[in-house]
């Protein structure tokens, strides 16, 4: 979904840069530029929000052992 909105975008931006003049060099070349440039934006957002994910899970998993350990040595006291 989010790579149909990508080449939709630079799709766009290679219409809009024909209209105005430009070479189709140029504008091939910019609106290329525009898909990689949003492409691994996206990529390495999703990238990062994994291991947000990833951390915040082992931080709650790592907290309830750690509640898990307290209690088992006052029991055992």
């Amino acid at each position: 979904m989010l790579l149909r909105i990508i080449a939709v975008i630079s799709l766009i931006q290679f219409l809009l840069l024909m209209v105005s003049g430009e070479s189709i060099n140029i504008a091939l070349y910019r609106s290329l530029l525009v898909f990689l440039i949003l492409f691994s934006l996206v990529y390495i957002s999703m990238f990062l929000l994994n291991i947000v994910q990833e951390n915040g899970k082992a931080m709650t998993e790592g907290s309830t052992a750690t509640e898990g350990n307290k209690s088992q040595n006052k029991s055992g006291e």
